[in-house]
Formats: C-alpha cells, structure tokens, sequence
C-alpha cells in the first residue's frame, strides 16, 4: 500500500489536499496483481473503449438530426464525465478514477499536438489574401461583434458583480476569462461547416461558399488572437510575446526554406520514407516542446511546423493516410473525454457557499447562453443584408458562421489550464458551444425544404438554342485524360462570333478531407476560375480558350461524395443555365477486349444517375 497525495481546487476559493491508501501494480504478472484494471496501460484501453463506442452509439442516434460529429464527441465525454455516467460507483471507479486523470490528459494533449500539426498541414493564407470584400466584411463583421459581446456576457451577465469574482478568487488570470469568451464566440469550425453544406448540397450555393471562405477569414483570425492572449499571459509576458514572435519568425524565414530544401533532396521518385515520417513526427513534438519553453503554447510549435511544410497534395494526403487518421480516429476522442471529465453541472450556477455571493440564477445561466447563440448570428446577419443579400441568406449565412468545433473548445480549455476560467464559467461556456452548433442541421433542413417546394426546374437542351445564342456547356472532368475528348468534341461544335462557347470546367472531386472543400473556397476566390488553378485538366481548358475564338472557359470545381455527386452537377447546371452536359465515360474493355486500367465503375455509376434523373 502506497499513500498518494492529491491537491484539489474547490471552486475559486479554497484549496487543500486528500491523501489515501492505494494499491500499486508492479511488474510481478498480471495475476499477482489485486486488480489488474487499475493499472494505467488497461485503464487507458477501458477509457478509450468507453469513448470510442458512447460517440459512435450517439453518432447514430443523432444522424437523422443532422448533427456533425462534434457534437457527439462532446456529448460522449461529458456523459462520462464526473455530472452523469461517472456519478455512479461502477464507472466513476472503472471509467474515470481520480488517479487516471493526468495520464488521460497527457495522451490526449499528445493527440491535441499532432491534431494541430495536421490542420496547419492543410491552412493556406492564400484564400485569405484573395478573398473579396464581401466575404472579407461578412467574416471580420462576425468576429468584430462576438468579441465585445462575449465580454460583456462574462462581465455583467453572467455575475451580479464580477469585480467582486476578481478580488476574492485566487486565479491569477481571471481577469482575461471575458476576453477568452469573446474570442470562443468569434470562431468558427470549418471542418464541420464543408460537412453540413456537403449534406445539404449548398457547397456550390453562394451562401455556401461565403460560408467556407467567412469560416477560413474567422478562424485565422481568432487563431491570432488567441495566440497573442496566450504570449501575454506567459510568465515573461513582453519576453514571452518576443521569444513566440522570434519563433514565428524564424520557422518563416529559416525553417521553411531548409525543410523545402531537405524534402527536395531526400524524396524519392517512389513517394516518401518512412524515415522522413519519424522525423517529421520528432520533429512536431520538439517544436511543441520549444513554444511550450518559450512560456507560449505547445500547440504554436507544431502550427506553424505544418504551415511551413512544403506544399503538396501528394504529402497532404499521405500524411494523412498515415498519421491522419490514427490521430482522428484513436487519439482525439481521450481529448473529448478530457472536456467531458472537466465539466461538472452542479457548478454552472457558480459558487454556492455564502461567503463569495457571485453566484448566478437561472435566468441568469439561460440568457447567457441565448445571448452567445445570437451574438455572432446578428453581426454576420447585419453585414450580408449590408452586402445585398437577402434576407433568408443572411440568416442562413449566421448561422452557418455560429458553428463551433475544436478551435473553441481548445481556446477554452487553454483559458481553464491558465486559470483564466473557473469550473463555472468555462462549463457554461461549453455548453453555449455545444448548444450553438445543435441547431445549425435541423435549421438548414427546414430552409431547405422549403426552398425545394418552391424552385421549379426549367429543361433546357440543344435544341432551346437560337442560331445567334451562346451555347453554354458544362465539362465534367475527373483526371487530366479526360480533358482531351471533351476538348476536340468542343471544337467540332464550330463556335462562332455569332455563336459563341462558353465552358463550365468542372474537376470533380470525391468530398473526403479538408483539402478537398478548399478547392471550393479557391474557386471563390479567384474571379477568372484560373488564377492559382494547378489542376491539368482545367489548365489544358483554359489553354484551348486562348488558342481558339469565341470559346471563354470558366474553371469550377464539384466537391461531393461519389453518391450524391449526380445532384450537385444537376444543380450546378440549372444555376449556370447550361444546355449541355458531357460526362467522362470509359468502357470496362478497350476495342481488342484488353481490360481498359482507366475505367472507374463510380463515374460510370454517376453517368447513370444522371440518366436516369432527366
């Protein structure tokens, strides 16, 4: 028997120690041990068991709803977590004992480290360069008025009287737990955004695509924010801005020019090595150990180590394929858990002991909550209407933007590590999170049924085209060979002056990561369809065009699963008024019966939904 000494923070006030007799496992055998479960290695199994198959079980139950996955991880960790499940002897003891807690949170800040890696693996500066002044306005509008609003909900809603909170709390930071609120408020989840708009086939929809480049605009945004807030509650404060800032600096300059160097001269014709993925695996820990040196955050070091990387689709979607997704799928869910494990629902109404008097009523805890629900929707709604969208569209715009993720929840659990929120506030805090996202899927759902009950459809055809009319057509593409038929069965079309072509290039694109909704927001971006498009297919379209009279070629992208993409060439095609479409199709067998290595059953599976739909 070992005797374990535990400090434990009750509320904001008081501070003291339990101690308790524990019996420790050691490295006699499994069967030597009076509990071979208690161990950390087994406890580890039975949390991530527990959170992996809750998730999924809530997944499910909430699909018809429309619900992204987010908000089935975060429902999965805190129904384990000490309000709920872990109430109870048998999962408190078996799921989430006290002693377990810092190996928990260990592996799934280790996870959190590698998570971050990769999404600044797939961040690009470029959409924000290029983006209009609409989408510009519609996206700073929502983080410009989330701000100020989630301080003052923290400030003079949420306390009767908050200096009071600040002068009797022993939490060093409590002073910059409004400012964390407001910068919550201000972001938004892109990954969950591509998903919802996916499900809803509005990624092509003018909303859809603000919505994309508004969520890539507020979330680099608050990313900046909340970085310089956590350089300035460093222990050097101004020493830790200039050694964070320094470091930033030096991955721009230095780093990413040796990386691209390395990665040139190491890489071979075969793909990469696997030594080249442990490096790069070090190398996210050691930059995360460096930043975290600094009196930053560990999560800045591998962000910017994966902005800096040189750029590839290739290396993109090999990493993730490797790493990707063992991260996604293993390591994140202990991450929820540990949300879930810090949320207790008996502290949301405050400090209930009589000596501190901030408590908060119910009313109080519910329009907080409301307030923050409304906050970003009403600036993003006053900047589309501003902007001359209807409207429905601006509503809609909001609250797409209001869609929280994991940038949130890690803003938020950064400002409970540095004591900038307490149990109260960060709790309250989370649920207005989770409650701001439920509603994003069955709004939508209503919306766009009744959008559908209105729109008719107009047939258009060939045969619909006048003698001088432009004829519109839309090229479906799917790799570069493709690109070749389409183009000569263009040119025997015979454009004239008269008759002019114009193309809709249109790359399709199997929906499965980030990097494939970031085609959309570049699309968006670049008024021409051409600018910054590395793809051969619509290169070779747009060569065409300057080579040939009266043809003019606009470069598109459909990003979709392969099951659904029928319906978003259908749609893309009544909001071009097209009146032609031409699809790439190959047979199983060349004309010598040879098996053909370019037939793809799924496109030929495309084509006959489309038949079959007109």
């Amino acid at each position: 028997m070992a005797k374990t000494t535990f400090n434990i923070m009750y509320g904001n006030k008081t501070s003291f120690n339990v101690c308790y007799n524990k019996t420790e496992t050691r490295n006699t055998g499994l069967w030597s041990a009076e509990n071979p479960f208690v161990s950390s290695l087994p406890m580890l199994i039975i949390q991530l068991l527990a959170v992996l198959l809750l998730g999924h079980i809530l997944a499910y139950i909430l699909k018809p709803l429309r619900q992204p996955r987010i908000v089935s991880n975060i429902l999965a960790g805190v129904l384990l977590g000490p309000s709920f499940f872990a109430i109870t002897r048998i999962v408190g003891v078996s799921i989430l004992p006290f002693d377990s807690i810092m190996t928990l949170e260990t592996l799934a800040n280790l996870g959190l480290v590698f998570h971050i890696f990769l999404i600044g693996l797939e961040f690009e500066f470029r959409p924000v360069v290029r983006a209009g002044t609409k989408a510009l306005s519609i996206a700073l509008a929502g983080v410009v008025f989330a701000i100020p609003a989630g301080w003052a909900l923290h400030t003079y809603v949420l306390f009767r009287d908050f200096e009071t909170v600040k002068a009797k709390s022993n939490m060093k930071n409590v002073a910059y737990g409004p400012i964390f609120w407001g910068i919550v408020l201000s972001s938004t989840n892109f990954a969950d955004i591509t998903q919802i708009l996916a499900d809803f086939k509005l990624l092509h929809s003018e909303v859809g695509r603000l919505a994309l480049s508004g969520a890539i605009i507020s979330d680099v945004a608050s990313w900046f924010l909340f970085l310089v807030v956590m350089a300035i509650l460093g222990y050097g404060k101004l020493y830790t801005v200039l050694l964070t800032l320094g470091f930033i600096a030096y991955s721009i300059f230095l780093l990413r020019p040796a990386l691209a160097w390395v990665m040139r001269h190491t890489t071979k014709e075969d793909g990469y090595s696997d030594v080249q993925i442990c490096f790069i695996l070090f190398g996210i820990v050691l930059s995360g150990l460096i930043t975290d040196a600094c009196g930053g955050h560990s999560i800045v070091g591998p962000f910017m180590l994966g902005a800096i990387m040189p750029r590839g689709v290739h290396f993109k979607q090999m990493f993730a394929d490797r790493v990707g997704k063992f991260v996604e799928s293993l390591m994140m869910p202990l991450f929820y858990l540990v949300i879930g494990a810090r949320f207790h629902s008996f502290w949301l109404l405050g400090d209930l002991n009589n000596n501190l008097q901030a408590e908060s009523t119910v009313p109080q805890l519910v329009g907080v909550i409301i307030l923050a629900f409304t906050a970003k929707i009403v600036g993003t709604f006053i900047a589309a209407v501003l902007n001359k969208m209807t409207p429905r569209d601006s509503l809609v715009l909001g609250i797409l933007m209001n869609t929280k993720g994991l940038l949130a929840l890690l803003i938020l659990t950064s400002a409970r590590d540095l004591k900038a929120l307490d149990t109260q506030t960060y709790g309250v805090m989370l649920v207005a999170i989770w409650a701001m996202t439920v509603p994003v899927g069955p709004f939508l759902a209503l919306i766009c049924k009744s959008t559908k009950s209105s729109t008719q459809y107009k047939q258009r055809s060939i045969q619909s085209v006048g003698v001088e009319t432009e004829l519109r057509i839309l090229a479906c593409t799917h790799t570069a060979s493709n690109a070749s038929g389409i183009i000569s069965l263009i040119d025997a079309s015979n454009p004239s002056s008269k008759s002019p072509i114009h193309v809709f290039a249109v790359k399709l694109v199997e929906l499965t990561d980030h990097n494939a909704a970031m085609l959309i927001v570049h699309d968006s971006c670049n008024k021409t369809g051409a600018d910054g498009n590395d793809d051969l297919s619509s290169n070779a379209f747009q060569n065409y065009a300057r080579q040939r009279e009266n043809v003019s070629v606009q470069s598109l992208t459909a990003v979709s699963a392969y099951a659904t993409m029928h319906e978003d060439i259908c749609n893309m095609a009544d909001e071009k008024h097209v009146n032609f479409i031409i699809l790439p199709f190959r047979m199983p067998t060349t004309i010598d019966g040879v098996p053909d290595d370019r037939y793809d059953p799924l496109l030929t599976e495309i084509s006959k939904k489309m038949i079959e739909r007109h």
